[in-house]
């Protein structure tokens, strides 16, 4: 992992200028067709959606290492696929605070996947206030 953050950092650096950087992970698998013994309930679907926003509040603090607990919390019993994906942007941000956009579920009654979006920005050079989308040129 130590490699790859420090090639990454070393590529940034060199091309310069902005970096949109991407983590397309799914959270939980949980469920049957994921090794669990039976569907999910519905209250076992509130208790994975706390969980999961749990986990996701340490990603919007930017917070590598909270996010990484949080999922060992429970011996990965979520089965967060995402992890190393999202570990290692959380790494690379450098403790840009973000923000959640979205969180959803997709149950089914073999198997459950979350999912989420969130966004960080880094301040504008020299503006102190996160650049958006809509700053973009």
């Amino acid at each position: 992992m130590e490699t790859f953050l420090e090639a990454l950092r070393d590529t940034m650096a060199a091309v310069g200028g902005r970096t949109v950087i991407v983590a397309s992970a799914d959270l939980a698998h949980v469920g049957p067709q994921f090794g669990d013994p039976r569907p999910l309930t519905p209250g076992q679907l509130r208790e994975l959606d706390a969980a999961d926003r749990r986990m996701l509040s340490s990603a919007e603090a930017a917070d590598a290492e909270g996010f990484f607990r949080a999922v060992a919390h429970d011996g990965d019993r979520r089965h967060i696929c995402g992890l190393p994906p999202i570990y290692a942007a959380l790494r690379i941000l450098g403790g840009h605070p973000g923000r959640l956009i979205r969180y959803g579920q997709w149950p089914d009654p073999n198997g459950t996947v979350t999912f989420a979006a969130l966004a960080w920005y880094a301040p504008t050079a020299g503006s102190g206030r996160p650049s958006a989308v809509s700053d973009q040129p």
